[in-house]
Order: structure tokens, then sequence, then C-alpha cells
């Protein structure tokens, strides 16, 4: 697919957003919704895709009628970028150009000296690894400072693992960002802030839960991004991609076990000491002196397969490997891999349900075959070298 393509196939995606963000304000302003929950609703999307902010200002101006002229006018006096600003100027100018006329606001007075409103953070994650950790990075902008920043790495088994809370100037993290926190492999994706302290949060309340204590400079954080909440439902995921956008679809539930090709997946595994004893059990069957026929035998090895599925994976951990998925599925999507993440969405709905037994979630179940033989493979790998190693004559 060339750029050209790719950059139209964007704008696309973009105006169909626009357009229903302004159908749903115009739908909103004839069934006489209050200004001050248009305004809410209208400034949640953008603050969720801020790239469509100009864009959705400009297309206000198809809708000529005051309520429209006041909603960009509240608008105006929450915005703080120069082109945000204009571009609501601009609007206005073509409303009252056709004719639209409505009541200006008294604007209250301003105090000289009161203290500068507090930056929203940034917020930045990273892709989660077969143990359930991964990187959070939130930064916040200081008056006549620079950004104050919490670098952290999370687990979802034992809460905060690393914590430190540094300042940066605006360039140094950036270079930062790019250079120590980054890879292909393993990418960082910028998300809201807000979610990010949500997430940490979250962690922090596991690690109490554990009685462990909370690392060195936490309450410090804590308190420096005590105003920000996260007020929406998590995952983030499900902000872009509805449920039922995957729920109702067979084949993409199906192409999850494709998922265990590409990074990060193709890393995910079980802990070989979790999967030891299944292992050790399809090692006995396979090398058994018993004669069976091929079905026999294929039906010994499905049962452990079941056994394991079934002992590993109570509805905790099932819905532990749920959240996973969830959030991986944003990561792909930020990195426009946006198909994954759909078929990984379709992998985490179905673990809302328990296993089917004759057709269990297909990324599950290529987990657990991967992970028993990988330690299968382990473990012949280790007794050829020793059989090498005994056949070596020492003078």
């Amino acid at each position: 697919m060339t750029k050209k393509r790719k950059e139209h196939e964007v704008e696309s995606i973009w105006g169909e957003k626009v357009d229903q963000i302004v159908r749903e304000i115009e739908t909103a302003q004839s069934q006489k919704v209050p200004l001050e929950e248009i305004l809410k609703k209208t400034c949640t999307y953008l603050k969720q895709e801020p790239c469509l902010t100009i864009h959705v200002i400009e297309a206000l101006a198809r809708i000529p009628s005051p309520e429209t002229a006041q909603l960009l006018t509240e608008m105006m006096a929450k915005a703080e970028e120069k082109q945000v600003i204009k571009s609501i100027k601009r609007t206005l100018y073509k409303l009252r150009q056709k004719g639209v006329r409505w009541e200006k606001k008294a604007q209250k007075d301003k105090h000289i000296l009161r203290p500068p409103k507090p930056a929203e953070p940034q917020g930045y994650l990273g892709a989660i690894d077969s143990t359930g950790s991964r990187i959070i990075v939130t930064a916040r902008s200081q008056p006549l400072r620079g950004l104050l920043v919490i670098l952290s790495i999370v687990n979802d088994l034992e809460g905060i693992q690393e914590f430190n809370l540094k300042e940066f100037s605006k360039k140094g993290f950036k270079e930062f960002v790019k250079s120590s926190l980054s890879s292909a492999d393993f990418p960082i994706v910028d998300t809201p802030g807000a979610y990010c302290i949500h997430l940490l949060k979250e962690a922090s309340s596991l690690h109490q839960r554990l009685s462990k204590p909370l690392p060195r400079g936490y309450h410090d954080a804590e308190r420096e991004f005590k105003d920000i909440a996260w007020d929406y439902p998590a995952p983030i995921i499900y902000q872009y991609i509805k449920e039922d956008e995957v729920g109702d679809r067979p084949h993409l539930l199906k192409e999850s076990v494709n998922l265990h090709k590409i990074m990060p997946f193709s890393t995910w595994h079980l802990a070989n000491q979790v999967v030891e004893k299944y292992s050790a059990s399809i090692t006995e069957a396979q090398q058994s002196k018993i004669v069976l026929r091929p079905d026999q035998k294929e039906a010994r090895l499905n049962a452990i397969y079941r056994d394991a599925l079934e002992e590993l994976f109570p509805e905790e951990k099932r819905f532990l490997w749920k959240r996973r998925l969830e959030e991986m599925a944003y990561i792909l999507l930020k990195t426009g891999k946006e198909e994954e993440a759909k078929q990984t969405l379709s992998a985490a709905v179905d673990l809302n349900n328990p296993f089917s037994p004759i057709d269990p979630n297909p990324f599950i179940w290529n987990l657990l075959l991967k992970s028993i033989y990988i330690l299968i493979e382990g473990d012949y790998e280790e007794k050829e070298k020793e059989k090498k190693t005994s056949l070596i004559v020492t003078p």
C-alpha cells in the first residue's frame, strides 16, 4: 500500500469521525439537550482524539444556530492553543455571515495573579511481556520548570516493580522516550496521562493488597497528580473499538491463533514451573511402551491438554489474561495494526465465558500448547547435551 493511499484512508477515517461528532451535536441541539452536557460530551471526544479538534470546529459551521455559536464560545473560553482559538473565531465569523445571532455572555473579572491551571499530563504505555509486566510513564509540565515524570514498571500479579519520580527538560524527556524506552519489538505508545495514572493506582492497590510497602516517592507523586482522574470505563481500548464490533465476528476469534506469530505475543508463554507437570505427562505418553493406535494416542494427549486448560485457567486467571489482551489491543491499534487489535480484543471478549470443551479460545489454547512444547524441547536439548558431554573421553 502506497503512502498516498494510507494517508487517504486515514483522512477518510477522521472524516467519518468528524461527521459522527457533528451529527451527535446537531441531534442533541434538536432534542434541547443542555449546552453544558453537549460541551462536556464534545470535549470528551476531542480529548480522546486531539487531532480532530480543528476539523470538528470547522465542521460546526454546517449547523448555523445560536446554540452552535454558544457552544463554540464556551469551547474558546476553555481553549489554550492559539490555533484552536483562531479556528473557533473563523467558524464564529462564518456563522455570523450566515445570519446567526447570539447573546454574548459578560466575562467575569480575572484575577491578574491567578495561579496558572495545571497542565494535563502526557502518558506513555509499553507492551506487556509474558509475565504481565509493562512500562508506564506519566509526565506533567511544571510552571517555570521542566517536566515532572513518573517512570514505573508495573506487574498485574505483583503490583509496582520499579518506581522513580524525576525531572526532565522537555527536549531531554523526548529523547529519553525515543532512545531508552521504545523499541521495535516492545513499542511505547502515547496515551492519555489520566489513564496512565489510573493504571498506576490499580497497581498500587494490588501492591497494598499483597501487604507490600509502596515504593519511595509514590506518595509524593500521588500529591502532584491528585487532581487527575480517569472518568471513563477501563480498559481504554473500548473507547476506540466497541465490544459488539468484535463479539459477533467469529473469524476474528479464529484468526487470533495467528497473533502468536507477531511481537510481543511470540514471546508470551506460561512459566516452566506452571506447565512442568503437563509436559512430563506428554513426554511419558509419547515415549510409552504400550502400543496405542494413532487415534488412541491423540485422545490421550488431548485429555492431558484439556486437563491443563481447565486447571491452569480458572475464572480468576481467565480474567487476568482477558485484561492483558485488552491492554495489548490498544497498543496494537496505536501502532497501526488495527486488524490484529480486533483479533486480540475478540480473544479477550471470548474469555468472558468458560472455555468450550470442543473449541476452546484459540489464542489461549495455542499459548498452552506452545508453553508445554517449549519446555519439552528444552528438556530434550538438555539431555542431548548431557549425552554428548558423557561421550567425551578425558585424558
